[in-house]
């Protein structure tokens, strides 16, 4: 089994700073002979994580695109997906794209947790430039380049989901606001 990126289903996947080297591990197993089941998460509920300092020190939360409405997936939405695929055969040999079950804009994520920590977060818009300078600090620049472009795009047209752990195993796919609530004492104050 190989856990990849759902940014491999991107059009530009071979020049896609993320999607390229993902892309580029698939290729490899496919040329090996070898029958892979191929997970293709999109973007983590955890990636929330993220913003623990700032929302655990009151501060608000800045972000370029608040808007952007990606179908985030929980991560043991993809963990029970990988579990079914290593001791079945419904998915054995196939390359899955996995989302949640919905688009939920970064906007909605820190309603969710406001709500799930029990105080106001507030989200302020900043402009590219400022939030490509604050991404810069923790990603090298080529991944904060294509998160930009990705959140721009899904700003203007919402992801739209693919398979989920519904669809695939007939459970109900976590939301986001599940996580939250599941991981509200991380966002703690300090």
């Amino acid at each position: 089994m190989l856990l990849s990126s759902s940014a491999v289903d991107s059009p530009d996947a071979a020049s896609n700073p993320i999607g390229a080297s993902h892309l580029a591990v698939e290729k490899s197993l496919a040329a090996a002979g070898l029958t892979t089941t191929t997970l293709r998460p999109g973007g983590f509920d955890s990636n929330a994580f993220g913003w623990i300092e700032a929302i655990a020190a009151g501060r608000p939360i800045e972000h370029p695109y608040p808007d952007a409405a990606l179908a985030m997936i929980h991560p043991l939405d993809i963990a029970d997906i990988a579990v079914a695929a290593l001791t079945g055969d419904e998915l054995r040999g196939r390359t899955v794209s996995l989302t949640g079950p919905e688009p939920i804009s970064f906007r909605a994520q820190i309603a969710a947790l406001s709500a799930a920590v029990g105080r106001e977060i507030p989200i302020v818009p900043i402009t590219r430039d400022e939030g490509r300078t604050q991404l810069s600090r923790t990603m090298p620049p080529y991944i904060v380049d294509a998160l930009l472009t990705v959140w721009a795009r899904t700003t203007e047209e919402p992801e739209t989901p693919a398979d989920t752990a519904e669809t695939l195993l007939g459970i109900p796919a976590r939301t986001f606001e599940q996580w939250a609530r599941e991981n509200a004492g991380a966002f703690a104050p300090a």
